[in-house]
């Protein structure tokens, strides 16, 4: 998802460049893109899910609406709406090498909320691949 919003973004960016600076601009980009591993700024649900089953220190940040998240949440999972996360910096983690696995429904509000955080300075951040509808249709525990 994190690529689709990169993907996004660079070609927002070739649309804003000089024509003049449109190829070497795009091969420049094309370089780097390609060269991402395909999990990049991702975890899937599985890897969540046993990391958090062996005990592994992982932050779970769900960025949904209270509504959403009161259907239904990742056990541990933190709720702070993305429209709200500026506002509650507070409530994140303090060392920002912690690992943090964010979660929306599908996967596009986890994808802005993890750039958020990577441009504040975390460094271990992932974007729940799929969100919870991946999760619960892997048949993974919901919590309500």
């Amino acid at each position: 998802m994190l690529r689709k919003v990169s993907g996004l973004l660079v070609v927002g960016l070739l649309i804003l460049v000089p024509q003049a600076w449109g190829a070497d601009l795009q091969q420049s980009v094309d370089a780097y893109l390609t060269q991402l591993p395909a999990d990049f700024e991702t975890v899937s649900c599985q890897t969540l899910s046993t990391k958090q089953s062996v005990g592994e220190n992982v932050f779970v940040l769900d960025v949904r609406e209270p509504a959403e998240y009161q259907a239904g949440h990742i056990e541990g999972a933190v709720n702070i709406p993305i429209r709200t996360l500026a506002k509650n910096i507070d409530k994140l983690p303090a060392d920002k090498a912690t690992s943090i696995a964010v979660v929306c429904k599908s996967g596009i509000r986890a994808a802005y909320a993890t750039m958020t955080l990577k441009m504040l300075g975390y460094n271990n951040v992932k974007d729940v691949v799929g969100g919870m509808l991946a999760w619960e249709k892997e048949g993974l525990p919901v919590t309500k």
